[in-house]
C-alpha cells in the first residue's frame, strides 16, 4: 500500500511540474481592445475618467495586464488622443482605418481588419474598455478554458465569453394582435428561483476567440463555446452618461 502511494506522489508531482512549468509552451492569447474616437452618447468615451486620474482604456489595460494570460496587448484606435493614452499604459496601437471606425462599424469588422493585419495571431480576446469592473481573475478563468478546449487536431474552434446568469421572466407583445406572450416561462406554472438555472446574458465585457471563427465564419463564437459567468454588479456596461455616473458611484464603494 505504501508503495502504492509513493508511486502516486511521484506521478502527481510530476503532473504539477508539467502543469506549472509549461509557460513556453501555453497558446499565445493576443488582448485587442477596440477604442474609436467617435462615440456620441459621451465624446472620447474610451478615456472619459472613471476616477481622477484614471481613464476607462487606462483601467482596462491595466486590468489585462495584471492577468498575466496574454502575449500581447493592443489598442484598436483612429484618435491620437486614444493612441497616446494606449502607448502610455503599455499597449501597443493598430492604426484603425476611417472605414472600419465609423458609427454604423462593427466589433468584428473592426476586428477581422486587426487579424488582416497580423496573420501571425491565431487567438485572441477582444476586450471591452467600457465595462469598468472587468477583473483580472475573470481574464485568467477565460484563458485557462480556451487553452484547455483548444485542439489543433480538431476543426472545432476554442471560444469563450462573458455572461451573467438571469432569473428575469420576460414577455413580449405580438405585432399584430397586441397580445402579451412569454417568452422564456409558463404563466400557468410559474417558475420559483430555485426552481430553474434562469438564462445566460452575454456582458459584453470580453470575448475569446480564434481568428478562423472570424475570417472564415464571421462571428466570434460558436456553439462549442464555453462561458464566464461574472457578477451582475460586474456587468455594467457604460453607453451614456447616466451608467457613467453609476460606474462612478460603484468604484467608491468597491
Amino acid at each position: 500500500m505504501k508503495c502504492i502511494l509513493g508511486i502516486a506522489a511521484v506521478l502527481l508531482i510530476k503532473f504539477d511540474s508539467c502543469i506549472t512549468d509549461d509557460d513556453d509552451s501555453e497558446i499565445p492569447i493576443a488582448a485587442l481592445v477596440l477604442a474609436r474616437g467617435g462615440s456620441k452618447g459621451i465624446p472620447l468615451k474610451n478615456i472619459v475618467e472613471i476616477q481622477p486620474n484614471q481613464t476607462l482604456l487606462a483601467r482596462t489595460l491595466h486590468t489585462i495586464q495584471r492577468s498575466g494570460v496574454f502575449s500581447s496587448i493592443w489598442v484598436s484606435t483612429d484618435h491620437e488622443q486614444i493612441a497616446a493614452e494606449a502607448t502610455r499604459h503599455g499597449a501597443t496601437v493598430f492604426a484603425r482605418s476611417a472605414t472600419h471606425a465609423q458609427d454604423h462599424s462593427s466589433s468584428l469588422e473592426a476586428t477581422h481588419e486587426f487579424l488582416l493585419a497580423h496573420p501571425e495571431i491565431h487567438h485572441f480576446a477582444l476586450i471591452q474598455c467600457t465595462s469598468p469592473f472587468l477583473r483580472a481573475d475573470y481574464l485568467r478563468q477565460a484563458a485557462a478554458q480556451v487553452r484547455t478546449f483548444s485542439d489543433p487536431s480538431m476543426e472545432v474552434s476554442s471560444c469563450t465569453f462573458s455572461v451573467v446568469r438571469s432569473y428575469k421572466l420576460r414577455w413580449r407583445k405580438d405585432a399584430v394582435s397586441g397580445h402579451l406572450q412569454a417568452i422564456n416561462f409558463d404563466p400557468m406554472a410559474r417558475p420559483r428561483r430555485q426552481d430553474w438555472e434562469g438564462e445566460l446574458v452575454e456582458t459584453g465585457m470580453f470575448y475569446f476567440s480564434e481568428r478562423q471563427l472570424v475570417m472564415d465564419v464571421g462571428s466570434f463564437q460558436s456553439e462549442w463555446c464555453t462561458v464566464v459567468e461574472v457578477d451582475e454588479l460586474d456587468a455594467l456596461e457604460i453607453d451614456n452618461m447616466r451608467d457613467l455616473t453609476l460606474a462612478r458611484v460603484l468604484v467608491g464603494i468597491k
